[in-house]
């Protein structure tokens, strides 16, 4: 069985980007994308997986709203598709259900939009000045402080 990173005293040396990998990480994001996400190589990032358990995590977790969803517009959109079985009333049970279930934007969402936002900034910046990479660089550590304010692991930071 595997250590945990606190179990066996692993600090990184930047606990932003280990949080941020393993953010990503729990969301099933390839590990080259981590990578050049992250701005880590390949070895740091294995170290961290094994270090802090993170496959046992991952597979351990319990199912998501987020994965609720995903079965829900799934169901709904089989109904769509399929004209002959198809019935008004399970079709407004299951629109239903999915209301109930997606209330507001989840952190998948949060870190989806973030990631996109990031994307952006890097593409536009070539052509607004104002975009620097320190501005890049604020605006990631201040989304990845609001996502782990999101998970209920700490303090909003400084």
């Amino acid at each position: 069985m595997k250590m945990t990173a606190k179990a066996k005293n692993v600090k990184p040396r930047d606990p932003e980007k280990y949080e941020y990998a393993y953010l990503l990480f729990m969301q099933n994001v390839a590990q080259v994308d981590i990578c050049n996400r992250v701005r880590v190589s390949a070895p740091t990032l294995q170290g961290w997986k094994e270090s802090g358990g993170w496959e046992e995590k991952r597979a351990s977790r319990t199912i998501s709203i987020d994965d609720l969803v995903q079965k829900s517009l799934r169901m709904i959109s089989d109904m769509l598709d399929n004209k002959e079985t198809f019935s008004a009333d399970s079709f407004a049970k299951a629109v239903s259900q999915l209301k109930t279930l997606k209330t507001h934007n989840t952190v998948d969402d949060d870190i989806n939009t973030f990631m996109d936002f990031q994307d952006y900034l890097i593409r536009d910046r070539v052509n607004n000045k104002e975009i620097t990479n320190d501005l890049i660089k604020l605006i990631t550590r201040l989304q990845d402080n609001f996502i782990q304010y999101r998970l209920g692991n700490g303090k909003l930071r400084k």
